[in-house]
C-alpha cells in the first residue's frame, strides 16, 4: 500500500502569484500552498520529511516482501518489520501533526484550499494504516517461514497449520484495509488539486492489489482443506492428456490416475494406461456408447466411444463427467473430483524442480526433454516392466516428491507455476461439490465454457487422424469484425496451419518417427464456438468455398465445424465467415462492443491478429485487453495463451 504527498511547489507558486493581489491573500496563498503544495515551509518542512521518509521505508519492506515472498530468509523478514514499523511511526507523528497545527487548522477552513488539507491528512493516514499492513504480512510471513522450516509433512499435510497460524494476521490485515477504505471514503473524487488526485490514484490502485490478495486468501481459505480431504478423504481421477494429440479439454487422455487424500496425505496413488484401460472394457464388454458425428467419422470408425477419447466437448466439467462415466463403466468406482493435467503441464513443474531422474530407465527428464522421454518410454514396450504406464507413473512419482516437499528458493516459484498453469487451462479442476465447484469457478481454473454479455469466440481444434503432429503444428489467427450501424458483426476468422514436421524429424530415430506421425498427415476438425444465433456465410481455403460440416448448439453458443488433411511440410488455410445479430450495445451515443476469446485447454500459445472496423461515421475511442491498453489505430496483436476479454469503445464522429 502506498501513499505520497504532493512536491510541485514551483508550478502552484506561479499560479498563485498570478491570481491573488495584496498582502493579506499572499500570505494566506503562501500558508496555503505550505500544505498543498509540499508542506515544505513553516513547521511542515519536518512533517513533509517525516512522510517522505515512512514512503521510502514502506516501499524497502514492501518490495523486499514483493520480491522474496515465499521465501525470505529470517533475517530479510526482521529489516521488513523494522521498515514497516518505523514508516507507522512516522506517519503517525505526520497525521497527529496535520490533524492538530492550528494554521493547518485554519487553513483546513479555507474554500477549496481546505478540502486539499484534509486529503493530505487522510493520506497520512492511510499511510499509517498501509504500514500496519506490513507489519501483519511480515508476521503472516514469519508464521509461514517457521512451518516450512519444519522436516516433518509435506507442504499439504501442514495446510491447516499454515491457515490456523496465517489466519489472524489477514483478519488484521481486512480491518486495517476498511479503515482505509473509510477514509478513502471521505476523501470522495473531485475537487483535487492533479498532483493530489495523483496520489489518491496510487492509493486506489494499491487497494485493488491488496483486496485481490485477501480474496484469493480467503478462496483458498475455503477450498484447500476440503479438497485435500481435511473434513474427510476425497478421491480424485486424473486425466492425463498428451496434448501433442490434441483433442478439445487438453488432448488424447492417455494416462488415467487415482488419487485418495486425507488430512493433506496422499494415502493411495495409481496410474494406468487409458487406451488399455479401454481396450479392457471393450473386450469385457459388449456395451457401445454412440460417439459425436465428427469423432465417429474421422477417428473411431466403427469403435464405441470410450475413455481415452471421452473429451470431445471443450467444457471440462462436461468432459469430466464424460471420462468419469467411462471409468466407471469400465470397472472403476466413484470419485469426488476430476484433475485435468497434459504434457505442457509436467513441463512447467520440472522447470521449477529442475531435472528428475528415472532411476530405473536410466533417464534425466528436462522441461525440454519430457515430450521426446514420455513418447519413447510409453509408445514401445522398455524394462523393467514393458508397461506403458511404468514410465508415466515413476516420473510422476519423482516430480510429486519435489512438489510435496519444495526445496529452499522453490516456495515462490511453484506458487506461481500452479497459478500460471490454472490460468493457461494447463490444470483444471472439477468437484462433484457444488460449493467447491464455485470456488474452482473463482480461481478460474474450472476449463468452463460459458456464453457471455456480447461477442464471443473459442477455437476448437482436434487431431482425428491418431498421430502426435501438433508438436510440429504451427499456427496463427486473424480476426476481422466489422461492425454496423444496426449492431450486429460481421466476422472473419482466418488460421493458417502449417505442418513442420521436417526440422522435427531430423536427429530423430525414424522408427519412432513413424509410431508417432505415421506419414506425416495431420488430419484437423475444426469448430468455432460463437453467440448462439450466429448465422454462417461461408467456409473457403486458399482456393474455394468448400462448405460447413457441422451446424449445431452446445453450451449455449452455435457451432460451426469443418475436417481439413494437411499433408507432411505443407499450408493450410481455412477462412469462416459468419454474422453475429446483436454484438454490440447501441442504447446510448457510446457503443460498447465486447468479445470474450476463449483459449482451447492444451492448445500452444498461438499468436493473434484482431481488427474491428467502426460502422459508418463511428469510430473506435478506446481498445483494452485483459487491462492493457491498445491503440485504436492499429491492428490489436496478441499471444492466445489464456483467455482473452477485450473491450471497445466507439463514438460518433464529430
Amino acid at each position: 500500500m502506498k501513499s505520497k504527498l504532493p512536491s510541485s511547489v514551483l508550478s502552484v507558486a506561479t499560479r498563485l502569484r498570478g491570481r491573488l493581489r495584496g498582502r493579506h491573500f499572499l500570505l494566506l496563498a503562501l500558508l496555503a500552498l505550505a500544505i498543498v503544495g509540499g508542506v515544505e515551509s513553516y513547521r511542515a518542512v519536518g512533517i513533509v520529511r517525516e512522510v517522505n521518509r515512512a514512503q521510502e521505508l514502506v516501499r524497502s519492506g514492501q518490495d523486499l516482501l514483493e520480491t522474496k515472498r515465499l521465501d525470505a530468509t529470517e533475517e530479510e523478514l526482521v529489516v521488513a518489520r523494522e521498515d514497516f514499523e518505523a514508516a507507522e511511526e512516522k506517519f503517525a507523528s505526520a497525521r497527529s501533526a496535520l490533524r492538530h497545527d492550528p494554521i493547518v487548522w485554519a487553513l483546513g477552513r479555507l474554500p477549496i484550499i481546505g478540502g486539499q488539507v484534509q486529503t493530505v491528512a487522510s493520506l497520512a493516514e492511510i499511510g499509517e494504516e498501509a504500514a500496519g499492513i506490513g507489519v501483519e504480512g511480515v508476521s503472516a510471513a514469519e508464521e509461514f517461514a517457521e512451518i516450512r522450516t519444519q522436516e516433518q509433512g509435506t507442504l499439504p499435510e501442514r495446510t491447516m497449520t499454515i491457515f490456523e497460524r496465517t489466519d489472524p494476521h489477514v483478519a488484521a490485515i481486512e480491518r486495517r484495509l476498511a479503515a482505509v477504505d473509510a477514509l478513502r471514503e471521505e476523501i470522495g473524487d473531485g475537487g483535487l488539486l492533479p498532483s493530489v488526485r495523483s496520489a489518491v490514484g496510487e492509493l486506489d490502485a494499491g487497494r485493488e492489489t491488496l483486496d485481490e490478495f485477501v480474496a484469493t486468501y480467503r478462496r483458498a481459505r475455503a477450498f484447500v482443506p476440503e479438497f485435500l480431504g481435511f473434513s474427510g478423504p476425497k478421491t480424485y481421477l486424473i486425466l492425463a492428456h498428451n496434448n501433442a494429440e490434441l483433442l478439445p479439454t487438453g488432448g488424447l487422455v492417455s494416462v488415467i490416475g487415482t488419487m485418495r487424500v486425507e488430512n493433506g496425505r496422499i494415502e493411495d496413488l495409481e496410474f494406468e494406461d487409458a487406451v488399455e484401460f479401454s481396450r479392457r472394457w471393450r473386450l469385457s464388454s459388449d456395451t457401445y456408447v454412440e460417439p459425436p458425428a465428427p469423432l465417429q467419422q474421422y477417428l473411431l470408425k466403427d469403435f464405441t466411444w470410450n475413455l481415452d477419447v471421452s473429451n470431445w466437448s471443450p467444457d471440462f466439467p462436461t468432459s469430466a463427467r464424460q471420462a468419469q462415466r467411462f471409468f466407471e463403466l469400465g470397472g472403476g468406482f466413484p470419485v469426488d473430483g476430476v484433475i485435468g493435467i497434459n504434457v505442457s503441464t509436467l513441463e512447467r513443474l520440472l522447470g521449477v524442480t529442475g531435472p528428475v531422474t528415472v532411476d530405473d530407465y536410466g533417464v534425466t527428464v528436462t522441461s525440454e526433454n519430457a515430450f521426446d522421454l514420455t513418447e519413447e518410454h510409453t509408445r514401445v514396450p522398455f524394462e523393467p516392466k514393458g508397461d506403458r504406464k511404468e514410465f508415466v507413473a515413476l516420473l510422476a512419482d519423482e516430480v510429486l516428491k519435489r512438489v510435496l516437499r519444495p526445496a529452499p528458493g522453490m516456495w515462490s516459484p511453484l506458487v506461481d507455476a500452479i497459478q500460471d498453469l490454472g490460468n493457461k487451462k494447463d490444470l483444471l479442476l472439477f468437484s462433484h461439490d457444488s460449493g467447491q465447484q464455485e470456488l474452482i469457478r473463482e480461481f478460474g481454473w474450472d476449463g468452463e465454457v460459458n456464453d457471455s454479455s456480447g461477442d464471443f469466440l473459442m477455437l476448437v481444434d482436434a487431431s482425428v487422424n491418431s498421430t502426435k503432429l501438433n508438436v510440429v503444428l504451427e499456427q496463427t489467427i486473424d480476426i476481422e469484425v466489422r461492425l454496423s450501424n444496426a449492431g450486429s458483426a460481421r466476422t472473419f476468422v482466418t488460421v493458417d496451419y502449417t505442418n513442420n514436421l521436417a526440422p522435427w524429424v531430423e536427429g530423430r530415430d525414424p522408427e519412432l518417427v513413424r509410431k508417432l506421425m505415421l506419414d506425416g498427415l495431420y488430419g484437423g476438425y475444426l469448430r468455432l464456438f460463437v453467440p448462439e444465433g450466429s448465422r454462417i456465410v461461408s467456409v473457403r481455403d486458399e482456393r474455394h468455398e468448400i462448405g460447413l460440416e457441422e451446424f449445431g448448439d452446445e453450451l449455449g453458443l452455435t457451432v460451426f465445424g469443418r475436417f481439413f488433411a494437411l499433408p507432411r511440410d505443407t499450408q493450410q488455410r481455412l477462412v469462416f465467415e459468419y454474422i453475429v445479430p446483436a454484438a454490440v450495445g447501441t442504447r446510448s451515443d457510446t457503443w460498447q462492443y465486447k468479445l470474450e476469446l476463449s483459449k482451447q485447454p492444451g492448445q500452444q500459445p498461438l499468436p493473434v491478429t484482431l481488427t474491428v472496423v467502426p460502422p459508418e461515421r463511428m469510430e473506435i475511442t478506446s481498445a483494452v485487453g485483459n487491462g492493457d491498453v491498445f491503440r485504436v489505430d492499429a491492428e490489436l496483436e496478441f499471444v492466445l495463451d489464456r483467455d482473452w476479454s477485450l473491450e471497445f469503445e466507439l463514438s460518433r464522429r464529430s
